[in-house]
């Protein structure tokens, strides 16, 4: 048992200062009590702040250029604009960092959204729907596989995610019937990956899902 000869004191475990007045202790060392917290990661914090400094730099540099040169418009806005979509990224991906197969699908629906809007305020030409999202669509589902294996999870833990980016896939497929795409090829890929990915699904891990669906919705 440690002793503070000045506070009187005290103190179990291996400290080599007095907590109150950090003085020196005297007396036999223990064994710690609590285990030893990891110090804060300063490395991200400060990763965070460079980040944070550049995007400043960059709108604060366009900011008076476009004020310099005024010709093209207000411009500097779109790159605000860029700037905050990918602070909101990276915001989502952080806030839902300890659950990845539910950041993988935040991360789909906040994309999706954004590239809805950007595609709206500059015109509307449908790229958002042409391309973007067919191609995004499957990328989320081949992440979700790739993060299962490699965080080695169980088919509880990622299955239903798995569902809803695979269910998101047959969304194209309103358009193409619609009549609404002038750029059909990429939904169609989109469509039939989510088709075979599906089809997959209900074959290898039909049990599973079921199980895991009868849980969730309490059947």
């Amino acid at each position: 048992m440690l002793h503070c000869e000045k506070c009187g004191v005290s103190l179990a475990g291996s400290l080599d200062l007095c907590p109150l007045c950090q003085g020196v202790l005297t007396g036999a060392p223990e064994e710690d009590v609590y285990p030893v917290l990891p110090e804060e990661n300063h490395f991200h914090w400060l990763t965070a702040r460079l980040a944070g400094f550049f995007s400043v730099s960059v709108l604060a540099v366009c900011a008076a250029v476009n004020y310099c040169f005024p010709a093209g418009g207000l411009w500097f806005l779109f790159v605000a604009a860029g700037l905050a979509s990918a602070w909101l990224l990276i915001g989502v991906a952080l806030w839902k960092r300890r659950n990845p197969m539910k950041a993988i699908v935040w991360l789909l629906a906040v994309m999706s959204i954004l590239a809805l809007v950007w595609d709206w305020r500059t015109g509307f030409k449908s790229w958002s729907v042409n391309f973007v999202l067919p191609c995004l669509i499957p990328c989320m589902q081949i992440a979700v596989v790739v993060a299962a294996r490699l965080l080695r999870l169980r088919p509880a833990d990622y299955l239903h995610y798995l569902c809803v980016c695979i269910l998101a896939g047959f969304l194209p497929l309103i358009l193409l019937l619609g009549g609404r795409l002038w750029m059909p090829y990429p939904s169609v890929v989109c469509v039939g990956v989510s088709a075979v990915a599906l089809s997959a699904l209900v074959l290898f891990r039909g049990t599973a899902l079921k199980e895991e669906l009868i849980r969730r919705i309490h059947l």
